[in-house]
């Protein structure tokens, strides 16, 4: 299917990218691809969201006896909902399989490939984003698609359960039982199991980031790349060195778009930022808030494998992901970071709609080409 956007955009972000230090860590600046003043948003944004000052005074508020599952199903009805469009349409073979998880839950996994024969591709597993509480696989197969279509990988799309009917450690066991799989099973998949990478995009950047700690913690060796798409880092919001918790005066927001970009960010930090909602769904009670697997950014980064992170300079989540950055860099773990300009949260799924979003999943399989080899 044709793209909605001229493809002359891609190689305006490639042409007009940077690198620019912030405190010392080496950050690719990609900018919105029609240009701008400082602090604009991406104009495809800005039409979806500029009615958002508006509508917000009619969204109902949440009961003050609701229950969990009521306050998050407004939510999980437009997470489901996928904003893309079709970019890859042929050439790879797709497939399903069911793998155990630990308590004998059989997760479905979607994996995609080339149709043409090969063996020993790298690995890369990924695990969706939406609060834990909604998307799917269905969201994010654009972007595994696209991904193999310009490097030749497997890519595992996880469906682990859902919050708050499941909660911690379903979903992560759930995560980390199909990833075992696929490192088990590489010869079987065409793949060299040591060549694998996990990713994910916003809840799915945590599981992503805790399946990594994980590894590194039983040794299992599994993980050499990691790929972080504005992922929920910091699910305690506890302060940091590097991390403060979320100032709205800080973004960098141009006039004419500044009254839509506060309503937005004030809005999606409130409900789904860092803090006690994400608790409540995910955890319910059965991991503290500051265990490193819920809130990777409080462990001490020794002995991470090659990171990368991936987020968009509005983006609710940029504080908690700029500290994870920085607090990597400290501990030896220089990472690869992609920011885009004029772009908020939520934008590496809408293939197809959003330049960024296949421009993202380029980047990606760039990032891999350099480190597992064409």
């Amino acid at each position: 299917m044709p793209r909605k956007y001229d493809v002359a955009l891609l190689k305006n972000m490639k042409d007009g990218a940077r690198t620019e230090l912030y405190e010392g860590v080496p950050i690719l600046v990609k900018p919105i691809p029609e240009g701008g003043q400082p602090g604009d948003m991406d104009p495809r944004l800005y039409k979806s969201m500029r009615l958002m000052p508006l509508l917000s005074r009619f969204m109902p508020k949440p009961k003050k006896d609701a229950t969990v599952l009521e306050t998050i199903m407004p939510f999980r009805k437009m997470f489901g909902e996928y904003k893309g469009d079709i970019l890859v349409d042929s050439g790879l073979d797709v497939r399903e399989v069911t793998v155990p998880s630990a308590d004998g839950y059989r997760v479905p996994v979607r994996i995609y490939k080339r149709t043409s024969a090969g063996k020993n591709r790298p690995i890369f597993v990924y695990y969706h984003g939406g609060g834990f509480f909604g998307g799917g696989v269905h969201i994010v197969e654009q972007m595994c698609e696209t991904l193999v279509a310009n490097y030749d990988c497997v890519a595992l799309n996880i469906d682990y359960r859902l919050c708050p009917e499941a909660h911690y450690p379903q979903p992560f066991e759930d995560c980390w039982c199909a990833t075992k799989w696929a490192f088990d099973h590489a010869e079987e998949l065409g793949a060299d199991k040591t060549k694998l990478a996990v990713g994910g995009d916003s809840a799915g950047g945590n599981l992503a980031a805790a399946i990594t700690l994980r590894d590194r913690d039983e040794g299992t060796g599994m993980v050499k790349l990691q790929v972080l798409l504005y992922p929920a880092v910091n699910i305690s919001g506890r302060h940091t060195e590097f991390y403060q918790g979320v100032d709205l005066n800080r973004y960098r927001m141009s006039k004419k778009h500044k009254k839509v970009l506060r309503c937005t960010l004030g809005m999606m930090t409130g409900m789904l930022g860092t803090g006690s909602l994400l608790d409540d769904v995910y955890l319910q009670g059965h991991l503290p808030a500051d265990s490193i697997y819920a809130s990777p950014l409080l462990d001490d980064f020794h002995g991470l494998p090659e990171t990368m992170v991936i987020f968009g300079e509005h983006d609710m989540l940029a504080f908690e992901d700029i500290a994870y950055v920085r607090a990597a860099h400290k501990a030896g773990v220089p990472p690869k970071v992609v920011l885009y300009e004029g772009i908020s949260h939520g934008f590496a799924d809408q293939i197809g709609v959003m330049p960024q979003a296949e421009d993202c999943m380029l980047e990606i399989a760039q990032q891999m080409r350099t480190l597992f080899g064409a």
